[in-house]
């Protein structure tokens, strides 16, 4: 048998010792991870006790130490605020210096690029900047609360330091990959996704701040870029106003008169919602499934015809997977709307009879015959909504007024959808020119329950996208939609799909002519 020599024995031993010893490499769970990191931060009274921050640094490109240092600032406010704003000097920008902006106000985020151009984000950037803002606030007081995730994802060793990997899910599915030194338990690196890429933060020079440790180095990489900045100060609870997240208001023309802007855009969408029965068109129905982890579980794909009757929307189904459906699949289904045709057929002449009994003509029936309280229009949002923070910008090549939108306060809902909408807030583009919603974003800031939560209750942070346009200089009509949802199905399932419906092949139907309408692709940049 081999032995080691005396020197090596006890390097051996140190190294085993280290590996057991309480504080470093001996956490089994990441819950006993984060533990530990809040610990070691300052524990929880500490960071519960911190309602804002601000860091104020000198940021460098990597590789140009010797060029002039531009400024850096990260704000931080509590519930899910954040701002982060860079300058650079003359020598490395153009024109007398550059600054880039980003924020999230708790409702929606935007960008300043170097070019001074404003641009609110679209797509997922919404949702990472608010996982953001919320993560950097929290610093992992509420996690479970929050419903998100953790779990140990291994062991490694960075700039010579063990550390611990957890992967780090929020509900709505988006990743953070979070390293841990396993002897200070403090953060070393961080990866999300940002964009088509990955942002990589690293951390070092942890110093105490007001009992908190907070780290006084930091290295930024992102669009293939790398930065480093050294943080000159650090200040805890800050009276920042919430004006300072908010969209920059600039000179620019003037913005029409709000009110009568929204009053007329809300008339005409209620006569697209009642035009659009007036056509049939294809569907195409995206949906994925995602387990706990946010790893893809199931994908389907399904396409439909859809026309109307009477309000109520018939889906036919054509397509499965991407294929058409075979001759028996199809003679079932057609068997299947033809059964809901005649139902429908008999319900509207039962309504006809009775209202013939008591003395009504057909046409006192509501606008469209419809019955059902649950159907959430953009029209229905309009109505519900207030809306604050007006804006210039250009989306898809036209001029664009944008606004966010909350719950108006003191209107008490009549029915499942108007409930609906009252817990909904994001930001609305209106085109101008057209008095149309060109596009319009909404996040669940509350969980809403069926029957009570017994049937199914989706969970805050679920969100819907939509998009209409005009169509071949004819009409505006829906193109895009998309609905994230977090739910929980008999108090015990709980699910993540993510549904994306694309619109085409419009046909207008009536008596005397039948037009084929195809709008146009959707730019795919607009549903990152």
């Amino acid at each position: 048998m081999h032995i080691l020599p005396p020197r090596h024995l006890s390097l051996a031993l140190a190294a085993l010792i280290a590996l057991a010893a309480p504080g470093r490499l001996a956490a089994q769970s990441a819950e006993e991870v984060l533990r530990r990191h809040v610990k070691a931060v300052g524990g929880t009274n500490a960071l519960r006790g911190i309602a804002s921050t601000r860091y104020l640094g000198a940021i460098t490109r990597s590789g140009q130490a010797e060029a002039p240092a531009g400024e850096f600032v990260w704000q931080f406010k509590r519930p899910a605020h954040f701002y982060e704003e860079t300058r650079w000097p003359a020598a490395q920008g153009s024109g007398g210096g550059a600054r880039t902006t980003e924020a999230f106000n708790g409702r929606s985020a935007w960008r300043e690029l170097p070019d001074g151009s404003l641009q609110t984000l679209t797509g997922q950037e919404p949702a990472r900047a608010r996982a953001w803002a919320t993560y950097r606030n929290d610093r992992f007081l509420t996690w479970k609360k929050q419903k998100s995730r953790a779990r140990l994802a291994g062991r490694k060793t960075l700039a010579g330091r063990p550390a611990f990997v957890l992967e780090f899910i929020t509900r709505t599915g988006l990743q953070r990959r979070i390293a841990f030194d396993a002897e200070t338990h403090l953060i070393l690196r961080e990866e999300s996704e940002r964009g088509s890429g990955t942002e990589t933060v690293l951390f070092g020079d942890y110093r105490r701040v007001d009992g908190v440790m907070e780290p006084h180095h930091i290295e930024i990489h992102r669009g293939g870029e790398a930065f480093e900045v050294r943080v000159l100060q650090v200040t805890h609870n800050l009276a920042l106003p919430d004006a300072l997240f908010d969209f920059p208001q600039r000179a620019a023309s003037p913005l029409p008169e709000i009110p009568t802007l929204l009053d007329s855009i809300f008339q005409n969408q209620m006569a697209l919602e009642a035009v659009v029965e007036n056509y049939t068109y294809t569907m195409t129905e995206t949906q994925v499934e995602v387990d706990g982890m946010g790893r893809l579980k199931q994908k389907f794909e399904k396409t439909f015809e859809v026309f109307y009757l009477d309000g109520h929307a018939i889906r036919k189904l054509v397509a499965n997977g991407g294929r058409p459906l075979e001759p028996a699949e199809a003679r079932k289904e057609d068997a299947r709307v033809e059964k809901l045709i005649r139902e429908h057929e008999e319900r509207r002449e039962k309504r006809a009879a009775r209202l013939a009994r008591q003395g009504q003509a057909p046409g006192a029936t509501s606008n469209t015959g419809r019955d059902d309280d649950s159907d959430v229009t953009v029209a229905l949002f309009l109505r519900l909504s207030q809306f604050v923070h007006p804006r210039r910008e250009r989306f898809r090549g036209r001029e664009v007024v944008v606004f966010e939108f909350e719950p108006r306060t003191g209107y008490k809902a009549r029915n499942r959808a108007e409930s609906l909408i009252q817990k909904l807030a994001g930001v609305v583009w209106i085109d101008e020119q057209a008095k149309q919603v060109a596009r319009l974003e909404a996040r669940l800031l509350d969980s809403f329950k069926m029957a009570g939560g017994l049937v199914a209750s989706v969970q805050q942070g679920s969100a819907l996208v939509f998009e209409q346009e005009m169509v071949r200089n004819e009409v505006w009509l829906p193109l895009y939609a998309e609905i994230n949802l977090t739910a929980r199905l008999f108090l015990v399932a709980g699910m993540k799909r993510n549904l994306v419906m694309r619109f085409s092949n419009y046909k207008k139907f009536n008596v005397e002519t039948r037009s084929e309408v195809k709008p146009p692709s959707i730019p795919p940049e607009n549903h990152d």
